[in-house]
């Protein structure tokens, strides 16, 4: 069974964390490395990259990365998850924390 992993400053990760994911990844520095080495994980078929992480790469770099096949790379803002959260709080809890 191929899983899926979460690769992103804390603030972006904690999410994920709270819905479950197991594989998560925190990195601070020398963010093309630390991908690379994603790729060599087998068990993983996709990773949640945070987009500041994709940004912050050298486009050639960048480039290597989108084009990976296996895992799939998908760069995801932290705004998109924050508004994802809020939609998975509100459907589990039946409020609105955020009003």
């Amino acid at each position: 069974m191929v899983k899926l992993a979460v690769i992103g400053g804390s603030e972006f990760v904690v999410g994920f964390q709270l819905a479950g994911i197991k594989d998560i990844f925190e990195i601070t520095g020398n963010y093309f490395n630390e991908l690379k080495n994603m790729k060599s994980k087998k068990e993983i078929g996709i990773v949640v990259v945070d987009e500041k992480i994709m940004e912050n790469l050298e486009m050639h770099q960048r480039l290597e990365i989108e084009a990976s096949v296996d895992p799939v790379f998908i760069p995801l803002s932290a705004k998109a998850e924050q508004d994802s959260l809020k939609k998975l709080i509100k459907k589990s809890i039946g409020v609105d924390l955020w009003k």
